[in-house]
Formats: C-alpha cells, sequence, structure tokens
C-alpha cells in the first residue's frame, strides 16, 4: 500500500476544502462589512459631523409612518416626513428625518414622532452650512442604529472562519475510506515514518489570546460607547430615556466582562511558558512515546502541575435551524502530576498509546483529537492551562506486514 500516494491525495483534498470553505467565509466577510458600512458606520460619521450644523427654523409640510412589506411578508415601518426651511432667502425642501436609512421593526415610536410633527408645525432643522441643500430633523444618535450592527454578525462568522481555516488550521490528517474499519486501519511502519523528535505547537499563544480579547473588547465597547454617552448625557440634562438606558444595560456589562477578559488575559502573559518536545514525531495506536518538557518563566508560583494526553471526539450537527457540536472524552492519560511547580522546570517521562482507541480522524461532521493538557495551579492568579495537538496515526504493522 502507498502510504506517500495516499497522504498526497488527502493533503490535496483538504486544501480543495480550505479554499472551499476560505470563498464562503469571505463572502460572509465581505456583505457583513459593506452592509454594517452603509447601515452603521456611515450615519455615524454623518451624525459626528453634523454637530456643527446650523439650527434653522423649519415648517412642517406633512408626515405620516410608512409600511413597508418584506419578501416574507414581514412590516417594517419608516417615518416619512417633508419640511421646508429658508437659508438666505432661498427656500429649500426636504424629507430627512435621521440619518439612519431604510426601514425598521417598531411602529409605535415611529407613530409617536408623527403625532408630534404634524403638518404645519414649527420645527428646527439642522442644516449644512456648506450645503444648504442638505438638513436634517434628529442628528442624534436613535435607537434604530442598532439595527445597523446587525450585519456586523455575519462579518464576524466570516472573519472567524477565515481564521479558523487558514491561520489556526489543525494538522491535516488522513481520512478514512467509506469501507474501512475506523479502528483497525493499518499501515506499513518504518524509519521514515517514525522521523525524529518533533516540538508541538500550543493551539493558541497566549499573546495570541491577549491580541484577540483587546481587539473584540475595543471593538464592542467602541460601539457600546457612543450610545452609553447619548444616554448619559439625556440624565444630565435632566431628559433621560428610560427605555434606551435599560436596553442599552445588557451591552455595557458585555463590555465590562470584555474588559476583564483582556486584564485576565495581560496578566496571562507573564505566566511560565511550557514548551513540548515528542519523540518519535510520529505516533501510532499502540505505540509508545517519550514526552519532554521545559518551562521558562518563574515556575516556584506554581503550586501544582500537571500533563494529561487526552483523546477527544467532536461531532457537530444540526438542532432545528442552530448547529451544535458535542464534545467527549474518550481517553485520559495521566502523564504527569506533581504538587511541585519546580518540577514543571523540565523533565522526560515515556507514555503508551492504547492500540483499542481511535487515531487522529477529520471529516465535515466528525473530529478525533488528541492534545496534551498541560496545566499549573497558580494561586490568585491566572493559571497555566496550555493545550498542544498531536497527531495519533492508525495502528501499525511491522516491516512487510500486510494490511
Amino acid at each position: 500500500m502507498s502510504v506517500t500516494g495516499s497522504g498526497s491525495e488527502s493533503a490535496k483534498k483538504a486544501r480543495q476544502g480550505r479554499v472551499a470553505l476560505g470563498c464562503f467565509f469571505t463572502v460572509f466577510l465581505i456583505i457583513g462589512l459593506l452592509a454594517t458600512l452603509f447601515l452603521f458606520v456611515i450615519p455615524v460619521a454623518q451624525i459626528l459631523g453634523a454637530r456643527n450644523w446650523r439650527a434653522t427654523p423649519c415648517v412642517i409640510r406633512s408626515s405620516e409612518v410608512g409600511t413597508h412589506t418584506g419578501s416574507k411578508g414581514g412590516r417594517t415601518y419608516s417615518i416619512d416626513i417633508t419640511y421646508e426651511y429658508t437659508v438666505e432667502e432661498q427656500r429649500y425642501v426636504s424629507s430627512r428625518y435621521q440619518f439612519m436609512p431604510g426601514s425598521s421593526s417598531g411602529y409605535d415610536g415611529k407613530k409617536a414622532v408623527v403625532d408630534r410633527l404634524p403638518p404645519g408645525t414649527a420645527a428646527t432643522c439642522y442644516v449644512d452650512k456648506r450645503n444648504p441643500s442638505d438638513a436634517v430633523l434628529e442628528r442624534g444618535f436613535t435607537g434604530d442604529l442598532f439595527f445597523g450592527l446587525i450585519p456586523m454578525i455575519f462579518a464576524l462568522i466570516g472573519g472567524g472562519g477565515l481564521l479558523g481555516v487558514f491561520v489556526f488550521k489543525g494538522t491535516v490528517v488522513r481520512k478514512k475510506s467509506r469501507g474501512a474499519a475506523p479502528a483497525s486501519v493499518l499501515v506499513a511502519a518504518g524509519p521514515a515514518a517514525r522521523g525524529g523528535g518533533t516540538t508541538l505547537k500550543p493551539s493558541a499563544s497566549p499573546v495570541g489570546r491577549f491580541g484577540c480579547s483587546v481587539l473584540v473588547a475595543l471593538f464592542w465597547n467602541g460601539i457600546v460607547s457612543v450610545f452609553f454617552f447619548q444616554v448619559a448625557s439625556g440624565w444630565i440634562k435632566g431628559e433621560p430615556d428610560g427605555c434606551m438606558t435599560l436596553f442599552i444595560i445588557p451591552f455595557l456589562l458585555v463590555g465590562l466582562g470584555l474588559i476583564v477578559f483582556v486584564l485576565y488575559s495581560f496578566l496571562a502573559l507573564f505566566n511560565p511558558r511550557p514548551v513540548l518536545r515528542v519523540t518519535p514525531g510520529s505516533a501510532a495506536l499502540g505505540d509508545s512515546v517519550e514526552v519532554e518538557w521545559e518551562t521558562s518563566g518563574n515556575v516556584d508560583r506554581i503550586r501544582s502541575f500537571s500533563i494529561v494526553l487526552e483523546g477527544r471526539e467532536e461531532a457537530t450537527y444540526r438542532r432545528g435551524t442552530s448547529t451544535s457540536t458535542d464534545k467527549s472524552t474518550f481517553a485520559t492519560i495521566e502523564v504527569v502530576r506533581s504538587p511541585r511547580g519546580k518540577d514543571l522546570r523540565r523533565g522526560r517521562v515515556k507514555v503508551a498509546i492504547p492500540a483499542d482507541t481511535m487515531h487522529s480522524f477529520k471529516s465535515s461532521n466528525n473530529k478525533f483529537l488528541w492534545t496534551f493538557q498541560v496545566k499549573g495551579e497558580i494561586p490568585r492568579w491566572p493559571d497555566v492551562n496550555e493545550e498542544f495537538p498531536f497527531e495519533v496515526l492508525p495502528q501499525r504493522l511491522p516491516p512487510g506486514g500486510r494490511s
């Protein structure tokens, strides 16, 4: 049986699959970013730019609640209003109530605005000094702007998917053939197959976790802060908006939680850093491997530590309209456990991989993963908690054996 040919074919299919997934997530990312640009970023920029617009008396000519029916039968509403104003003895007519484009749900709020501004009412509009034909009645932040953040969900899905496919992709493993038995796949073993020792890479570095947490916290709190200052200014002026206040509280709590996680991730940067090396670098079911570890940093702060080899199955399936992933551990092998943190400085031990378990495997809906879990308990500080993926091959036959 040609191991090399099978491996190259599997790697080729894996690359093609990643390219297809990359195209799929790229579409999500582009659609989400463009929609967020037009529905949120541009309106916010217009609101900020309109702070210097000139307050100008105007008269309402018409006002009503517009009703719009979507393709699936749902209804949305808009404030359809026209008003006229005069700048330097030149009369202008505008129909823009706010900077948020389109329509949205919530009939009562829009009806209240229309009732407050019937035809013939004298009001104040805000006019661009450089372009008098550009005017708006409500130049502040409104609750409708939150709907402009909904497309960001698509952008996050697309961006997260691209990171998962191309940045944090795991080691490509051989897929099972359709008629093969999952636990009895055998390959020929030889010196080239076993190779030398391999230094394992962690699934996520502390620096990467900290960087991602900072970006997410800045993005989230940057958006929420715009609405927070709007609500706060209303309370300061003695004109509180109770509904808006209640609406924004959950978003503020999430933002505070993200800030706490940023601080936690920052402290974790100063944790001792374990490095794992496995010899031989390629192991199969039934093999024994030598695990060598060395840790930089102050290990004396660690109260106890452990290294565990874990086999885990992840199954992804649909429940109604949602997608769920169930995880179950099918093998837990304690490599080393010590009540003394200084033992994490360096060490070496052999561990046997059970022959009656499952090798590494990855398909569209199922994964069988093997990882080394390194944990260290540090009092009053973020614990050491690192995961090192490790590929386990199908069971081997000695040279000359039959598959």
